[in-house]
């Protein structure tokens, strides 16, 4: 079944209110053009964890039934394991991990985060 939207939109739909976005790039510190970025990227997140509960997503109603329970089961990975950066530092991040990267360098990324926060001087 095609989808009008991906998935993991429906998820955002629900999750994002709650997301814990800052009002500066955690790296440079810079306060515009900022983007939420999940470590675990969600779509990938979202792709396991169905397959993971052998699910069948045909329509609309049926991840929007379960999007709740994907949230609270995956709690930290929605919500704490993310950063805010400037759209520069995301690009760049991505740049290197790719457009969707895999669950398996969260860390990975996280540490070049702290990296490039050791450099701009900002700890």
């Amino acid at each position: 079944m095609k989808f009008k939207r991906d998935l993991v939109k429906y998820v955002r739909d629900k999750a994002k209110s709650q997301y814990k976005k800052e009002s500066e790039c955690y790296i440079c510190r810079k306060t515009d053009n900022l983007d939420f970025h999940h470590y675990n990227g969600l779509t990938e997140l979202l792709e396991t964890w169905i397959r993971k509960n052998n699910l069948n997503i045909e329509k609309e109603q049926d991840i929007l039934e379960i999007r709740e329970q994907f949230i609270g089961e995956n709690y930290e990975e929605v919500y704490d394991k993310t950063v805010t950066l400037c759209h520069q530092h995301h690009l760049r991040l991505h740049s290197i991990y790719g457009k969707r990267p895999k669950i398996i360098t969260a860390e990975k990324q996280e540490r070049w985060v702290e990296k490039q926060r050791n450099k701009h001087g900002m700890v």
